[in-house]
């Protein structure tokens, strides 16, 4: 017997990572950049795929981030329910923070570069504080609401977080914007682009991971009782 915040935590988990993967996949194909070139996740942003007049389906990738955002949050919220405990709740607090930011960064794409990165990096931010706690919660949790083997993909993704947030300052700072000017000749692997889709499939793991999870677990009343 499946308890009510454990399916629309996997449902919402499976259905807002099925939604930004199409997405992105639909924008990608046909997205053309500045210089003609096609999209590689080795030297474009993920954001890119939602630049107004140069993706030519722009608006289908940012209706996808505004879409997941919502599902995110709804997907985080639920998790700190069936958990159902105090630090649960707060991790599902900034779960929630982090899946609005999430959605406004389809509201706000690069077009508006000044408050798109300052939302972007909020998610960011938010997200590892979220992610980084329900960590904590799982391996800590004695009454094994989730399997500790998911603390793998738990770890994997907050890595990466802190990868993407901390290297790129040390290694290419300040580099970012002069990429996406026009004329600027793209490496073939640039180091921040790439760190943002490790962390966007790492998260996308992570909640797929946990999401299957909850669909082959039973609840008892045993797991359930606080």
């Amino acid at each position: 017997m499946k308890t009510k915040p454990q399916k629309i935590c996997y449902i919402t988990g499976l259905t807002g990572t099925g939604i930004i993967i199409l997405g992105s996949i639909i924008t990608a194909i046909p997205y053309k950049g500045t210089q003609e070139e096609s999209y590689s996740f080795l030297n474009h942003f993920i954001s890119e795929l939602g630049q107004m007049n140069v993706s030519i389906l722009a608006p289908v990738f940012n209706t996808s981030l505004i879409i997941s955002g919502i599902l995110f949050a709804i997907f985080m919220l639920y998790l700190g329910l069936y958990f159902h405990k105090i630090t649960a709740y707060i991790a599902s607090t900034v779960g929630i923070f982090s899946g609005i930011f999430l959605g406004l960064v389809g509201i706000f794409p690069m077009n508006h570069l000044a408050i798109h990165v300052k939302i972007a990096m909020l998610f960011f931010r938010s997200g590892l504080a979220a992610i980084l706690l329900f960590t904590l919660i799982i391996i800590f949790d004695k009454k094994h609401k989730i399997s500790k083997w998911l603390v793998i993909p738990s770890i994997i993704t907050t890595l990466a977080l802190s990868c993407f947030l901390v290297l790129p300052k040390i290694i290419n700072p300040g580099s970012a914007i002069s990429l996406l000017q026009p004329k600027t000749m793209r490496p073939t692997l640039y180091l921040n682009s790439f760190l943002e889709w490790l962390v966007f499939i790492t998260v996308l793991i992570w909640i797929v991971s946990i999401s299957i999870y909850l669909i082959k677990h039973k609840s008892t009343p045993h797991a359930t009782k606080n």
